[in-house]
This record gives C-alpha cells, structure tokens and sequence, in this order.
C-alpha cells in the first residue's frame, strides 16, 4: 500500500470510441457509459451513495439521516437537483470524468465529514475546472464521502459539461469539449492544493499577513502622521493628481498599469517610517517562505529555508514525505499570493488618493478677490483632505493586519478571490478548444 499522504485519481469515460475500436473494446465502453452516465441497473450514483463495508448496508441516505449523501461545492444536494443533474447527464455527448481524492490514516480525520469535504470541494475544484479549461458554472459535480476504510477515507467525484460550449473548428456549431486527457500540469496544480489545503500549518501564513496590513493601516493614524515625512505626503498627493479621472482605478486593473510603481514606492516609504510594520512585514514574506518549501516538498524537490533557530533536519522530518515528480516552474502560487498582498496593500494608498483628488484637483471654479464663499470651500476642501489623509494613516495598519487575517482563513479562499479579481479584469474567456 501506497504511503502517499494523498492520492488524487482522475480519470475519464469519452462519449464514443475512435473508429478504429474493436468489438470487445466497444462492449466495454457501453458497459463503462452506462455506469458512468448512470443509465445503467448498475452506476456510479448507487456505488458512491452505498457504503457497504462501512454500514453493513445501509446506504449515505441512512448514514446522514435522510440525505442524499451527495454534495458538491454548493452543499448537500436534494433530490431535486440530482434528478436534475442526472437529466442532463443523460443528454451529454461529451466526457465524463470520475474519480477520488484519498487521505493517509493520519490526515483522514480533515475528510471524516461531509462538512468538510464540501469546504475542500469548495475551494479546490472550481480552480481545478479553469485549469482544464472548463467553466466552472458549465460543470455539474457530484461527490460522496466513503467512511468504510478507516485508514485511508475517500471522497469520490464524478463532474461532465452542463451544455456544449466550445466552438466546432469545421462548422462553429457549440459541442461538447471532446478531449478527456487532462494536461499534467493541471493534475500537478490540483495536488499542490489539496497539499496546501490539508497543511497543518497553513494557519501562519494568513496570521502574519493580518498582522503586517494592521501595522501598516496604524501608520496612517491621526497622530502618527504628525511625525510622517512630507516627501510621503507628497509622493501621495502626486499620485492623486495623476490618477485617471475615468476607468476602473484599483491596483489591478488595466488604467493602472502605468501607477503600480508609484503605489508600491508609497508603501515601502510607508513601511520604512515605522519598524512594527516593517517587522510584521518581514514575517509575512517568513511565512510566505515556509509556504514555498511545502509546495517544493509536495512536488518532491529541496528547499533551502533560512531560519537560525531551526535546524534544516528538523524542518525537513516534520514534512509529510511525498513521492512526487512535479516540475516546480507550473506551480505559481507563491506568485499569486505575492501578487495579491501587494494588491492588498497597494489598494490602501490608492483608494485614499481617490478620495483626495476631487476635492484637490477637480475644483474648477476661479478665485476672485474677497470671494469670501470660495474662501470657505477651500477651507472645507483642504480639511476634508486632511482629514482623509488622517483617516487613512489611521487605518493603513489595520487594514494591513485585516488582509493577514484573511491569510489566517485559507489559502484557497484566496485564490479564488485572485480567479474573480482576473474574471472581472477579463474582457472575455477563449471558448474555443485546443486539439
């Protein structure tokens, strides 16, 4: 038996055989269609809903008092909606894909439930879906929890195409994608989080980067910024008076590009001015290290990690040993989670120079001499700024511990804000099919 930490298996059953296929290769497969597309007196739906070694019998329905015992990323499923799912998967002329993700006997307590296969389910497979070029709201998924080997409990899957999708190359008519096979690289990234998912130590990370936005939002408190460079205060109103006066104006997006600079020489200047967040910083990009040599670990490569209290041997046999060949240059997540934090920060010190450019810089009006009502509007401008400005170097260190908090929760909720942060800054998804 396998000492693999997990096992994820991922396989597929096409819609019909090449041309080519023998008799007896084509009385397998209706045989295999048939279990699969659940149209046969023998199917995936009873053997995932069964529990036979487990329960004696008794069947998920009477194991969760009634259920279905079927769920995917949305909860448990009624009845309703899998009568529904199995109409459609009865019309598809597509691929069906099928398989399991499998826990050693001392992590198989994170999937004794389904509670928790639901969260895993959650945050793992809609990445996993992009991955394969799928979308994620065309994919019907079905999933069950097998409790009957203790040692090693298991959560099976079973997801095909809602409707076709991708463009016929000869006619441009919608079908079905036709190839099953999914690329390496998108099996070599689903391991790596369900890695990342099931780390005991995932926690760290997510705590040092609420900590280090906290620090850098108390920066910007009231009298905090009494004692602030000017250069910083400049460096900010230039920013807002540069900044475009249309278009969506956030760290991420397109009108940005030519500002991302500027906005993260804010920052650094920020963090220099003050050592908690400078040091809180510093433990962020620590855990974000940490973070990387689990994933150099998982796809089964050394990581040199620096830390004087820790030996490298001890470091090393506190690691899960896996048995994997993953070429490390696909996984990008610590880029991602890099990318994201300097977004995080970087939108502080944008949204507050959006606040101040419509009273700084957008105040058309002419000044007359004894205009005493213009007198007092700039009067009212200029205190409304400073008090933004007030405001936002009273809760740039805060925000910053916020962000790290968020960290704290999971990494994969993170990554799927990242997928709706590029969904939004997408103008449109490539429909079409690689052959």
């Amino acid at each position: 038996m396998s000492n693999q930490p997990i096992v994820f298996n991922i396989q597929y059953t096409p819609y019909k055989l090449p041309k080519n296929a023998t008799a007896a290769e084509r009385e397998q497969h209706a045989s295999d269609r048939a279990f699969f597309d659940m149209t046969g007196g023998k199917n995936i739906f009873d053997y995932i809903t069964t529990e036979e070694k487990c329960t004696g019998g008794y069947s998920m329905f009477d194991y969760l008092q009634k259920n279905t015992g079927v769920f995917n990323e949305t909860g448990m499923l009624p009845e309703r909606d899998i009568a529904s799912m199995k109409a459609r998967l009865k019309e598809n002329r597509g691929v069906i894909w099928h398989g399991f993700v499998s826990l050693g006997a001392e992590d198989s307590y994170k999937i004794d439930s389904p509670e928790k296969c639901i969260r895993m389910v959650k945050q793992i497979f809609p990445t996993f879906f992009r991955d394969m070029n799928l979308k994620p709201q065309n994919v019907d998924l079905m999933c069950a929890l097998h409790l009957d080997k203790p040692h090693h409990l298991h959560c099976h899957f079973v997801f095909w195409e809602k409707e076709p999708k991708f463009k016929d190359a000869k006619n441009g008519q919608l079908v079905y994608r036709r190839q099953g096979k999914v690329r390496k690289d998108a099996i070599d990234k689903m391991f790596v989080r369900l890695g990342l998912f099931f780390s005991d130590d995932k926690d760290v990370l997510y705590k040092s980067r609420d900590e280090a936005i906290r620090d850098l939002k108390e920066l910007l408190g009231a009298k905090a910024f009494v004692y602030k460079p000017e250069d910083v205060k400049k460096e900010i109103l230039a920013l807002a008076r540069d900044l475009p006066k249309s278009g969506r104006v956030t760290y991420g997006s397109k009108d940005m590009e030519p500002f991302r600079a500027r906005v993260d020489k804010i920052v650094q200047m920020l963090l220099l001015t003050d050592r908690r967040a400078r040091m809180a910083d510093r433990r962020f990009h620590r855990a974000l290290a940490g973070r990387e040599r689990e994933i150099a670990n998982i796809c089964g490569q050394p990581f040199a990690y620096s830390n004087k209290n820790i030996s490298p041997e001890k470091m090393e046999s506190e690691l899960p040993k896996y048995h994997n060949v993953i070429d490390g240059k696909n996984i990008r997540i610590i880029d991602e989670i890099k990318a994201d934090y300097k977004r995080r920060q970087g939108n502080l010190v944008v949204n507050l120079a959006k606040s101040i450019k419509p009273e700084c810089y957008e105040n058309k009006r002419k000044r007359k001499v004894n205009d005493h009502a213009l007198k007092r509007t700039l009067a009212i401008s200029k205190k409304k700024i400073g008090g933004s400005f007030k405001e936002f170097l009273n809760s740039f260190g805060a925000e910053c511990e916020y962000i790290e908090r968020d960290y704290c929760r999971r990494l994969q909720e993170i990554e799927e804000e990242m997928k709706r942060e590029k969904e939004k800054d997408d103008a449109a998804e490539h429909d079409g099919e690689t052959k």
